[in-house]
């Protein structure tokens, strides 16, 4: 893949960028795509938790501090919960695409993506009464023609890579990038649990300010060279009462600092496509 780096629309001197971003999967995955999550209501409720109760606690910790976030969220998510996003809406944050129900692109023809961006983008104009014009992969993997069916679905962008801190434009499409990396990804910190175990590849919880102060650390090293900054967190995952309260005090002394433009990835993508056109 070819693309054109630009620093400006990122930071700028001295200043990082933070697109401030949440996976909102709910009850999404594998699980629910095989159908063994309706015969594992544990497996559903620790889904549902994202939703259902760290959704309301991370809104209001966004509007205490006046800020923005893109919350990528599969179309199944938005059905279940229309009144969640249409708060999420009213408050001025983005909804953008992560799938209908969580699923794996790399795997599906041409037709089958087309098929579940369409429908995702249904579910929106629906419930939200507009499109979506952002895009992450469920679980970061797509497939090599995802980029240009995107574009040529009209998407704007796209924060699915984990290759840069720089945005980009894929070369062969005219797609804005704006990678995120998986250090920023709070599953692989907080995510497992028991009954049911999951994932069942990690066995422990990582003690937490230690990672918050890493995340803080990071971000503030970003910008010494104006990178940008993309998050992964999950509110099923984030948005737990311990974890807010760490998570309220990183947004509120990266405000502090003057030195992280703090927004959602539509308003990155946007500024850096006017500044940068193809």
């Amino acid at each position: 893949m070819t693309s054109t780096e630009m620093r400006a629309g990122a930071g700028g001197a001295e200043r990082a960028t933070l697109a401030l971003a949440f996976d909102l999967d709910g009850p999404t995955g594998d699980a629910m795509l095989s159908g063994a999550l309706w015969g594992k209501p544990g497996y559903f409720a620790l889904g549902a938790y994202g939703p259902h109760r760290a959704m309301p606690r991370i809104l209001d910790i966004l509007a205490g501090h006046g800020l923005k976030a893109t919350f990528f969220t599969p179309s199944w998510v938005v059905e279940q919960w229309p009144a969640l996003a249409r708060r999420m809406q009213e408050e001025g944050h983005e909804l953008a695409h992560h799938g209908h129900r969580h699923e794996v692109f790399f795997t599906k023809t041409d037709e089958e993506q087309l098929a579940i961006l369409h429908r995702s983008q249904e579910v929106f104009r629906q419930i939200l009464g507009a499109p979506g014009t952002g895009f992450r992969a469920p679980s970061g993997d797509w497939h090599p023609r995802t980029a240009s069916l995107l574009a040529e679905s009209g998407f704007l962008y796209s924060s699915s890579l984990r290759n840069g801190d720089l945005p980009f434009r894929h070369a062969d499409n005219g797609l804005v990038e704006l990678p995120a990396k998986s250090l920023f990804d709070d599953y692989t910190c907080f995510a497992y649990h028991r009954a049911p175990n999951f994932p069942s590849g990690l066995d422990r919880v990582a003690h937490y300010r230690p990672v918050f102060d890493g995340w803080r650390d990071e971000i503030l090293a970003a910008a010494d060279d104006g990178l940008l900054v993309s998050t992964i967190w999950h509110p099923k995952v984030i948005g737990t009462p311990g974890r807010a309260l760490l998570l309220d005090e990183l947004l509120g002394t990266l405000k502090d600092t003057g030195r992280v433009d703090i927004t959602t990835c539509h308003a990155v993508a946007s500024a850096w496509n006017e500044r940068n056109p193809r």
